[in-house]
Parts: structure tokens; sequence; C-alpha cells
């Protein structure tokens, strides 16, 4: 497509409006990776999301607009924040938008009530989520046939939408299946991949002593950090946590116990910080627990590309797409999230191993610069847009 197209729209600047009202305004693949990329390849970019404050800033060639309405629940997100959103998303009347969690659908439909073009991003594949109930507190009781029939209803709902929308963004194929199709006009699979350049491996990586792990990201009981912080225990290392505990409450479960001794939580951490943990952690864990989608993904956590990006060897999750991706690149150990045995085994295993270790680090790293890399992503999401863009052109 020439160039004028991808900058006009109309006889007018294309406008690219990115909405958010669950993820953080400061969110790598939504802001690092795609706007900014967008940005860089010509468009009008504005970032719509909630944060600690109100405020609008240029960054790196993105508008960023940043909302303050604290909420309880998601159920408060859908009735408080969606109706802001929405209100403010109008106002800055772009020619795209770009909604990045469920809760936005209907928001979607109604930008598709204004001849808008909507693109529904999802990060997760939220049907299966819902059907194991994955995310809930666990002194919440609800009954398992309760949860698969509101996982299916909410699939059916997802459906009914994205039929409507223009195009759905998705990060890969379930036991290589499309989850999307028949259920949408259009889709791209654009992975959630590292950018090289953002990750500096210090020339001590190889010279690096073993004896701390590191989890990064969403900390959940289904994640298994119950399992990961009696596997470090017993191995005797210590476990750097960085991230948020959902419930809250399970952080205070899991202090309970005598083994989170061994943990050093580092709470919440921006990208600059998430780069510094991974330099002084010498091995990354990613041991989910076979529920919902994380058995079934063909593509690892993003967290596991984090890992393999600094040059970290890797525990992570026995699924078949990781134990085909190892048996191809080498980079780690494949194990049992169940197992507290096979998770320490495999920790005590790379800390006494450190050339073994060192040369899965290696391997991975080799693996994210010719393989899974943002580079390879990008000209996806780029690509997208273009092909709205000629087909919205080609209908006047």
């Amino acid at each position: 497509m020439n160039s004028y197209v991808i900058k006009e729209m109309n006889n007018k600047p294309v406008k690219i409006c990115h909405l958010a009202v669950v993820h953080d305004i400061n969110d790598m693949r939504i802001f690092d990776k795609e706007c900014r990329g967008l940005a860089a390849n010509g468009y009008d970019v504005t970032l719509i999301a909630f944060g600690n404050k109100d405020f609008i800033q240029e960054k790196d060639g993105v508008k960023v607009v940043s909302l303050y309405c604290p909420v309880k629940n998601r159920l408060e997100t859908i009735k408080k924040r969606n109706k802001i959103i929405l209100n403010k998303a109008l106002a800055f009347n772009a020619d795209i938008y770009h909604l990045h969690e469920p809760e936005l659908l209907s928001v979607g439909l109604k930008l598709k009530h204004k001849k808008k073009i909507v693109i529904f991003d999802s990060h997760e594949f939220y049907g299966w989520q819902l059907k194991d109930n994955i995310h809930k507190p666990k002194m919440v009781q609800v009954p398992k046939f309760l949860m698969k029939l509101f996982g299916a209803l909410y699939m059916r709902y997802e459906a009914y939408v994205c039929k409507r929308l223009d195009a759905v963004v998705q990060v890969c194929t379930l036991n290589g299946k499309d989850y999307f199709k028949g259920r949408c006009k259009y889709s791209m699979f654009v992975k959630n991949m590292p950018d090289t350049k953002d990750y500096s491996v210090g020339n001590q990586r190889a010279e690096k002593d073993f004896g701390s792990i590191v989890m990064i990201g969403g900390l959940t009981e289904a994640r298994g950090i119950t399992q990961i912080i009696k596997a470090s225990a017993k191995a005797d290392v210590k476990l750097i946590l960085a991230g948020k505990f959902f419930p809250e409450s399970y952080e205070n479960t899991l202090k309970q116990m005598p083994e989170y001794e061994v943990v050093d939580y580092r709470g919440f951490l921006d990208k600059k910080g998430m780069i510094d943990v991974l330099n002084e952690s010498s091995i990354g864990v990613s041991t989910l627990l076979h529920v919902g989608q994380y058995d079934k993904i063909d593509t690892f956590p993003t967290k596991v590309y984090d890992y393999m990006a600094m040059q970290l060897p890797v525990i992570i999750s026995d699924t078949d797409y990781a134990r085909k991706m190892n048996e191809k690149y080498h980079f780690g150990i494949c194990v049992n999230p169940e197992s507290v045995e096979e998770i320490a085994n495999a920790i005590s295993y790379l800390c006494n191993n450190k050339e073994i270790a060192t040369k899965m680090g290696e391997n991975g790293r080799k693996a994210i610069v010719d393989e899974f890399n943002w580079d390879k992503e990008k000209h996806k999401l780029v690509d997208l847009y273009d092909n709205l863009i000629r087909r919205n052109l080609s209908s006047f």
C-alpha cells in the first residue's frame, strides 16, 4: 500500500485510538509494542486507559490519556469505566478503535453504530479461562457447572460481537485450532514477542552465581505460585517474585506458609525494573497449572519470552507445545507444574550444572533473536491496519 494511505483516510490523517479499562496504561504489549509501532508507521495514535490520576501527555509519538476511576471489581469496571471511556473515545473521533479487554465488547458495538472501524485484541482466550474460573478468590464457591455455563455464554456473546466488528487480533492457536474461526469477520495472529532492543544482557551472565530464581507477571494460584514457593524452599534458593497478587488475600495466604521466607517480593515493576530483576536472577520459572487456556495455547506465556531474551534458562510447564519447542531449541526444563518435587529437582539441577544452564540460556536468547521477536510480528499489525483502511476506502 502507498504510504499516503497509511497517513490519510478521506483526505485527513488516520486517527487510531487504543482503549483499555483493565490493563495498565504502560502495558508493554499495548503501549510499547502496538501503539509505538503504529505511531512509527505514520499513524496518529492515542491510547486511553486508566491510571492513578487524570493526565494527557505525548510519549514516543503517542498521545497518552490517563483516566482516574477506582473500581472494586470487573462488574464496576463495566458499569463505570466503560461509560467514561466511550465518551472520551467518541470525543477523539478516531477512524479506528482498538479494544484490549472483553469488558469493552459492548463499547465496540456502540462504536460500530457510529460507523467506526473496530478491532478486538484478544490477549487471552477468555471463554476457557471463565469455564475453569481460574481467577476467582479461593473463598468464593461457585459450582463448576455454573462456571462452564457462564464461560459458554460468554463465548456466544463474544462471537456475536466479533462478527459485527471489523477484525480480531489473537496471539496463537489453541491445540492447533483457530479459536476465532467462524466467530469473527477477519482475524490476524500477532504473537506477544519481546522487542530485542529492550533486553540488554550483561557480560556477567555466563559468570553469574546460580542461587536465585525469578517469576514475573500475575501472581495467582492458577499460575502455580504456591508450588513454586515450596519448590524454591526445598531447593534452598531465593525466589524473586514481581507482579500483582490476585486476589490480594492470596498474598496473605502465602505469607502463612513457612516456606515463604525464601521469597523476595519486589511488587509491580515497570519495564526497566523488570529488566533489572531479570539481570540479577539466574533461572526463570513459569509453571502455570493445567487449567483454563494454560495447557492449550500454542505459544509461551509472555514471561517465558522475557526470560529467554535475558538469556535465562527456563523451567516451564510440560505442555505439548512447550515440550516440542524445548526439543527444538533446548532452552530449559519442562516439569509437571503440580509437582513440587519436579520443580525443586529442576532448580537444583540447573544450579548444580552451571555450564548446562548457561548453554540453555544462550540457546533461548538465540531463539529470540532468530525467531521469537517483535520485529517479525509488528509488520502483521501494520498490514492488518492497511487492509482495513483499504477495505474502508473501497466502500466509498
